[in-house]
């Protein structure tokens, strides 16, 4: 949760956003996580009905990993 939520406060869109929103508003959404053994390097976040209807956000990879296509 720690580098989620370092980054995700570092960001334009979530900056203001209090660690327990962000605990219920990850266990209320389907989490894709992106690591290099156990360390966290990225995060995807879907919004969804689990029937018609899905959002993706709050996707992030960390600096030292972009451009290597983990993102895609």
């Amino acid at each position: 949760m720690g580098v989620v939520h370092q980054f995700l406060a570092s960001s334009y869109w979530a900056k203001y956003l209090p660690l327990e929103v962000l605990q219920r508003s990850l266990k209320n959404s389907l989490i894709f996580g992106l690591y290099k053994e156990n360390e966290q390097i990225g995060l995807a976040r879907v919004i969804t009905d689990y029937a018609t209807f899905a959002y993706l956000a709050d996707v992030f990879v960390l600096a030292p990993y972009r451009g290597q296509g983990l993102g895609k």
